[in-house]
């Protein structure tokens, strides 16, 4: 079997336009208590969400917007020493999905919050039931609390998500980069808890087992499954499956191994510590897949649709919920793409999305190299035309080096120019000796303080095809992108000018 990897770019490209929410959520705790039910309206929780953040937008902050699922409701919010915060309730429409509403909770902060003080927590107790989604506007998102499934995740509003009552807002909360969080869930019956964290204690006392979970790294915003679940395991990748699907829970595991060695060998060996958990989910769910955790729910959990050929044009996830008129059906030739590149996360260099980060743009590079051809060539014009321009509207830019671009200002360029850069370098070298440098680079960078002029200095020492050298010397030191960008009227064009 043979997962398609053309579509990775569009899962790139969909990365790279996310638009961070002005609020960053910096970590959080989740305490809940369950008792389920056949029927929504019957099963209840009681939760707390405790979570500290920061104000990253250029107006002042008095207040915050929460989102709840219609059938939760908030006690009451608490502030810093545990003070009382004024906190208005209302159900209302969510502009941009037909026929969704949700409880909207405004919280009034305590002080106004600046753009670059210190942190802020709050405390929001909340109380009821989760009701189905699936038919108000979220297609696939139709857990309730029930005895045989559940999940506790963003898309269901379980718990509160910082956004307004809008389709942008809404995306843009779901789409938080990764940060850590914890949960302690008290859960009836035989169930287990499977998702994007790690089962850090788990104890049981009558007919109640207690969970503790933690993320052992930054995550995105928890997704966290309840439901009869055993579990297979290989190095690097974790599969929880439900009764009866063991066969190809096993089927699944041996052909992502397969995947993972055959990665192992061009990029070397993946991150430490790192892992992929696959999770099995009853017919009809649909989540988007996060860093580090696939749901797939019924057919999508077979052989045939996780490795299946897929047409480029599909969506390979919940990404299909940004449409307001949701989703109408969903093919299980969606899956390969998501799990592909969700394979490919296991070598990034900056998994976890930190700002300013060396390896962005080589991570950037690994996604389109181990696309088709079309698709590669496609990001490569796309990279391109940014660069250009950049050039046009950033001076001075145009004759500095990639080494100093964090020094000089540039810092919000550097993504896209040195993904640009390894781009030509792979035209250049081809793909056995682009592949021998990144395993090179992974290896010896990967770990401790890297800047740009390490990547620098260790292309300088290791690229040995002099033409690839010179191009590297030019754009990582010697501050020559503008005159070689101004030559060049595309990316093959660029990459001639060196051959």
């Amino acid at each position: 079997m043979r997962l398609l990897v053309g579509a990775l770019l569009l899962l790139l490209g969909t990365a790279s336009a996310r638009a961070e929410s002005d609020i960053e959520l910096l970590n959080a705790t989740l305490v809940a208590k369950f008792h389920f039910a056949e029927e929504a309206r019957d099963g209840q929780m009681v939760g707390a969400y405790q979570v500290s953040f920061r104000n990253n937008g250029n107006t002042v902050l008095r207040t915050v917007s929460l989102l709840l699922n219609p059938g939760l409701t908030v006690d009451h919010v608490v502030g810093p020493g545990g003070k009382r915060l004024k906190a208005t309730i209302r159900l209302v429409p969510v502009e941009g999905f037909n026929h969704l509403e949700l409880n909207q909770v405004e919280v009034t902060l305590a002080r106004p919050l600046l753009k670059g003080m210190s942190r802020r927590e709050i405390v929001v107790h909340y109380r009821g039931y989760l009701e189905d989604l699936s038919q108000t506007g979220l297609p696939g998102v139709k857990e309730t609390l029930h005895p045989d499934f559940t999940m506790i995740r963003a898309q269901s509003f379980g718990y509160p998500v910082f956004a307004k009552n809008n389709q942008s807002s809404i995306q843009k909360a779901w789409g938080h980069k990764p940060f850590h969080q914890v949960a302690f869930l008290d859960v009836p019956g035989l169930n287990s808890v499977v998702g994007n964290m790690k089962i850090a204690q788990k104890t049981t006392n009558g007919d109640i087992t207690k969970f503790e979970m933690k993320s052992e790294h930054p995550t995105g915003l928890m997704t966290l499954a309840i439901g009869p679940y055993a579990n297979l395991s290989a190095p690097n990748i974790k599969l929880a499956y439900l009764d009866g699907s063991k066969g190809t829970a096993t089927a699944i595991l041996d052909g992502l191994n397969k995947e993972v060695r055959a990665l192992t060998a061009r990029l070397g060996d993946p991150r430490r510590n790192a892992v992929l958990n696959f999770v099995e989910a009853p017919d009809g769910f649909l989540a988007p897949h996060t860093p580090g955790l696939v749901i797939l729910a019924g057919p999508r959990f077979s052989g045939e649709a996780v490795f299946k050929k897929v047409n480029l044009q599909e969506t390979p996830d919940l990404t299909l919920l940004s449409s307001p008129q949701g989703v109408s059906q969903v093919s299980s030739s969606m899956i390969g793409k998501g799990v592909y590149a969700e394979l490919v996360n296991l070598w990034k260099v900056n998994p976890y999305g930190n700002t300013n980060h060396w390896g962005t743009g080589l991570d950037d590079t690994l996604v389109a190299v181990l696309t088709e051809p079309v698709e590669r060539s496609a990001f490569w014009q796309s990279n391109y035309a940014l660069v250009k321009r950049d050039l046009h509207t950033m001076p001075g830019m145009e004759k500095t080096s990639l080494a100093d671009f964090a020094i000089d200002g540039f810092s919000n360029q550097t993504d896209n120019t040195s993904a640009l850069a390894f781009a030509v370098l792979h035209e250049l070298l081809g793909p056995d000796d682009f592949f021998a440098l990144v395993r090179g680079l992974r290896a010896d960078l990967s770990v401790g303080y890297v800047d740009m002029q390490s990547v620098a200095d260790y292309l300088d020492q290791h690229i040995k095809d002099k033409k690839a050298r010179k191009f590297a010397e030019n754009w990582f030191l010697k501050g020559r992108i503008g005159k070689d960008m101004a030559k060049a009227g595309s990316f093959e064009e660029l990459v001639a000018l060196y051959r």
